[in-house]
């Protein structure tokens, strides 16, 4: 979360949440408490993790750490490469489709959702040859993507698994 501020850095208290800022808990209460305008901002903020805009803007790849970027970008590359991989894509995530707030809340917990990623990695994985990287990389990446879908580990679960 940001603070705009004029003349000020927009910085917020490490953790804090709107919801505290409102209830005036944790180091909100040292902030003045938030105005409508504050909440329209807050509001700005929120989005889909993937947006059209003529262009397709993906935003959960800014997220990844630093050494954990190359997988989910060279996947998302080689899914998109070649229309025919991007209508297979389709089908396999029509079952799913519009399940944005069940795969926020759930991820791969949901079955359903679970068995889609699965898939999508396993096609993208294939056609990983599409993409111009060297042998050990298409390798490693897929076998990254593999270990984050199949297995549920993720690079920010200090357990390494997804619950």
């Amino acid at each position: 979360m940001v603070l705009p501020r004029r003349g000020g850095p927009w910085d917020a208290p490490d953790g804090l949440t709107f919801a505290d800022w409102i209830g005036r808990r944790k180091a909100a209460r040292t902030l003045p408490p938030p105005t409508t305008a504050d909440l329209d901002y807050h509001l700005s903020t929120l989005f889909t993790p993937v947006r059209p805009h003529g262009y397709l803007e993906i935003r959960y790849l800014d997220a990844q750490p630093v050494t954990g970027w190359l997988a989910p970008a060279a996947l998302l590359v080689a899914l998109l490469q070649r229309p025919d991989t991007v209508d297979r894509v389709l089908e396999i995530c029509a079952p799913v489709a519009g399940r944005w707030a069940d795969a926020a809340r759930c991820g791969l917990s949901d079955p359903d959702i679970a068995a889609a990623a699965r898939r999508v990695v396993d096609l993208g994985s294939e056609r990983l040859s599409d993409v111009d990287l060297p042998a050990d990389t298409v390798t490693d990446v897929a076998r990254t993507a593999h270990r984050r879908v199949h297995e549920g580990r993720a690079p920010g679960d200090r357990k390494g698994v997804l619950r």
